[in-house]
């Protein structure tokens, strides 16, 4: 898949096929996968060359969500078992303990609606 980015000049949304498996466990969603679509040394690598290299952090999603969970959510959507997600990092990503990793499903109404609005380019701001 191709990353779409988006954004303002403070964030880079990343909509690059990165998505979660969850399981609703009684009144608890977790996280049991985030899957990478990128093995190429695209946006998510935190080291800048392969999200699956074995010497750095690899995929920056994935270390942030199987680290965080669903803190680093600031969506809302009905639970889905693989839910598609967006992206953003502040902060560098070579440096995790510094940075923050924000996602949002894909098909987080209001997200989803700033999001083509956005990719638009026959709409004006």
């Amino acid at each position: 898949m191709t990353d779409t980015v988006l954004g303002t000049p403070d964030l880079e949304w990343h909509n690059d096929g990165h998505t979660v498996t969850l399981r609703l466990n009684k009144s608890e969603l977790e996280v049991l996968e985030v899957s990478c679509p990128s093995d190429n040394g695209g946006p998510c690598a935190s080291d800048g060359r392969n999200s699956a290299s074995s010497d750095g952090l690899g995929c920056i999603v994935q270390y942030f969500i199987r680290r965080f969970g669903m803190e680093c959510n600031i969506g809302v959507c009905p639970p889905e078992e693989v839910m598609a997600i967006c992206w953003t990092i502040v902060g560098d990503k070579r440096e995790p303990e510094a940075a923050q990793l924000w996602f949002v499903p894909v098909n987080d109404e209001v997200f989803y609606a700033w999001m083509t609005q956005s990719s638009d380019p026959d709409q004006s701001s």
